[in-house]
């Protein structure tokens, strides 16, 4: 059998998902988190060393960075401006130049611009020399397009649950619009957020879509009160 390795980057340690390569079926998920004696280098290698991780032979390995990130314009993203449009973005954080990561999205045309330890990426490499590192919300916003290739909608809201938020992104005729994170403790701030944007773009709440991914009937059941045309699917993230 042939299998793939997906490594999350969480905000206490990492999570290892183990998927069958054949039928996208997830055999395995084991949360390690961080001691705090420890680096996360040292954390991903004693997660790299489990057993029950380190006892098959993958043909793919993926870690995802859930650091913040921000998103440039293709024919405009120069690799040595990450760094200040990074501190730009984020005016708090003040990465190290070696940490600093990107990932273009050819469906969108846009780059996405996170940051990852240098040395949580050497110590994966050390393991798997043909390992990638992605960013886990670029690569969200990557599977949606792909999704909504095809679709007669000239405008389309996706709202994708993600580990203590949501991030809602709107595309325009296929093109990003816009995207962004936000911070949220439950369903009600939720809604909030997916509605807060719905207003502050303009949207029609009875001509264009949402689609929620990862969502409860619960949140699903509420916004259909405020939305006309409100779907459910899943990523395969």
């Amino acid at each position: 059998m042939n299998y793939s390795l997906s490594i999350r980057l969480c905000a206490d340690g990492f999570s290892f998902l183990v998927y069958s390569l054949g039928s996208g079926q997830l055999l395995l998920q084991e949360s390690l988190p961080c001691a705090a004696d420890e680096t996360l280098a040292d954390a991903l290698e004693r997660g790299l060393q489990l057993p029950r991780i380190a006892g098959r032979h993958y043909e793919r390995v993926v870690l995802y960075s859930t650091s913040p990130s921000t998103r440039v314009p293709l024919d405009e993203f120069r690799r040595e401006d990450m760094l200040a449009v990074y501190r730009l973005t984020f005016a708090g954080m003040s990465p190290r130049p070696e940490d600093m990561c990107f990932q273009v999205l050819p469906s969108l045309d846009v780059v996405e611009i996170f940051t990852l330890q240098s040395s949580v990426e050497e110590t994966l490499k050390s393991h798997y020399p043909s390992a990638m590192v992605q960013g886990l919300y670029g690569t969200m916003l990557s599977q949606v397009a792909e999704m909504q290739q095809g679709s007669t909608l000239s405008v389309s809201t996706h709202a994708i649950m993600v580990d203590g938020g949501v991030m809602i992104a709107v595309l325009r005729k296929g093109r990003l619009h816009f995207a962004n994170v936000f911070r949220a403790a439950g369903n009600a701030d939720k809604l909030y957020f997916i509605l807060y944007v719905w207003k502050t773009l303009s949207l029609d709440a009875w001509h264009d879509s949402c689609t929620l991914y990862g969502a409860d009937e619960d949140l699903y059941e509420e916004l259909c009160q405020y939305l006309a045309h409100v779907d459910m699917r899943e990523l395969s993230i």
